[in-house]
């Protein structure tokens, strides 16, 4: 399912509203309401007691599904159960949780939590060749710095270009890192565009020689590589290389992650793992998974959501029954904070799916977590404490 725009989903809304919504439209609406309600505009045209109908259907759709749930597990006691949770503000973007434990339906309450953290922003340091290092989060718009004839500039809407021809016979490398709480986008010296995320490092030549474009990745990053058939375009990590001649992908290769993960959105990419030497092609809709832990085992394919592989670039946080301990490592990245866990384990696994801003305080990402009544957390300065 495509993310629809502003104009889009208020012409959903107006369906939901009226009655006329598909089976797929109520579903888009129901998906996707948080993350519009969170932007000042986008429901201004939309009446408030109308805005109440949307609340009022959403919970109960949610109130159903929990006493569906609750009679079917039972029947069938060894199943995992996908339990819609709560409402936020009774706005709900549909959280569930899955657990080994027989569910109960509570009623919700908040814990109203004093300390918060802000959401990350463009936040990054670029590294020349000759060691200097630029804060971009600090630096003015304009050129920033020239180098072996390439100006490199920032841009008012807080981006990084390289213009310009190679004057000199060496090659120099740049790097820009961004922190915790901190992304950036970037084009290269041949037009490709690089969308970096938190807590990621890109090296990349100041102007790309030869027969191929190389560019060294830690972490995660989004590429709209400039198309040229005869000089391929690769992507290097600690397990693996991608090769492209033009196309948009998304690698995540964060160290702390059990596995280095290439979405492909459109065109072809060709990954191989460094290990055996073996590589696979992987198409559009298409995800390549290679393990951390052993990077020498064979690259899996799965399909996935597009959406969901590049939501980090849109600006909102997607997730499709995913573990809490990887929700809270994105949490962790974008908002620069510390996760302690207090009573957890395994029997206790949860598993989340929705969609939400990622420009809200983290109080607010996480009482929407909290609503499930599955897991608490508490914030102690830049520390998050989860409790069971």
């Amino acid at each position: 399912m495509n993310t629809p725009n502003k104009k889009e989903f208020l012409r959903l809304v107006e369906s939901y509203l009226d009655g006329t919504a598909t089976e797929k439209q109520t579903s888009t609406v129901e998906k996707y309401f948080d993350l519009f309600s969170a932007e000042p505009d986008i429901l201004d045209s939309v009446d408030k007691a109308e805005v109440r109908v949307i609340h009022d259907r959403l919970k109960l759709a949610i109130d159903t599904k929990i006493d569906q749930e609750d009679k079917f597990y039972p029947v069938v006691p060894w199943t995992y159960l996908s339990i819609a949770a709560s409402v936020v503000l009774a706005a709900t973007i549909g959280l569930y949780f899955y657990h080994s434990r027989q569910p109960q339906v509570k009623q919700f309450s908040r814990q109203v939590m004093v300390a918060d953290v802000a959401p990350g922003g463009n936040k990054a340091v670029l590294t020349l060749a000759d060691g200097k290092k630029i804060s971009l989060t600090d630096a003015k718009n304009g050129t920033i710095a020239n180098e072996g004839g390439t100006s490199i500039l920032k841009t008012t809407e807080g981006q990084l270009i390289y213009q310009g021809q190679k004057t000199s016979n060496v090659i120099a490398y740049n790097s820009v890192a961004t922190p915790n709480g901190g992304q950036y986008q970037l084009t290269l010296n041949d037009g490709t565009k690089v969308w970096l995320n938190a807590a990621s490092s890109l090296k990349y030549p100041l102007s790309f020689e030869g027969k191929e474009r190389r560019v060294e990745l830690n972490g995660e990053a989004y590429f709209e590589v400039a198309h040229n058939k005869s000089k391929p375009f690769r992507v290097v990590t600690s397990h693996q290389e991608v090769e492209v001649l033009g196309t948009h992908f998304d690698i995540n290769s964060y160290d702390d992650e059990p596995s280095t993960r290439t979405s492909l959105i459109e065109g072809s990419v060709r990954v191989t793992n460094l290990s055996s030497n073996k590589n696979i092609t992987i198409l559009p809709g298409q995800q390549s998974i290679l393990s951390a832990a052993k990077p020498e085992s064979a690259i899996k394919v799965r399909n996935i959501d597009i959406d969901e592989a590049i939501s980090w670039k849109n600006g909102y946080f997607m997730f499709d029954e995913e573990s809490l301990e990887s929700i809270l490592r994105k949490i962790a990245r974008w908002y620069d904070v510390d996760i302690q866990y207090k009573g957890l384990n395994e029997k206790n696994k949860l598993f989340f799916s929705g969609t939400l801003s990622k420009y809200s305080n983290v109080s607010k990402v996480l009482r929407k977590l909290e609503l499930t009544e599955s897991v608490h957390f508490k914030i102690e300065g830049r520390t998050i404490l989860v409790m069971p």
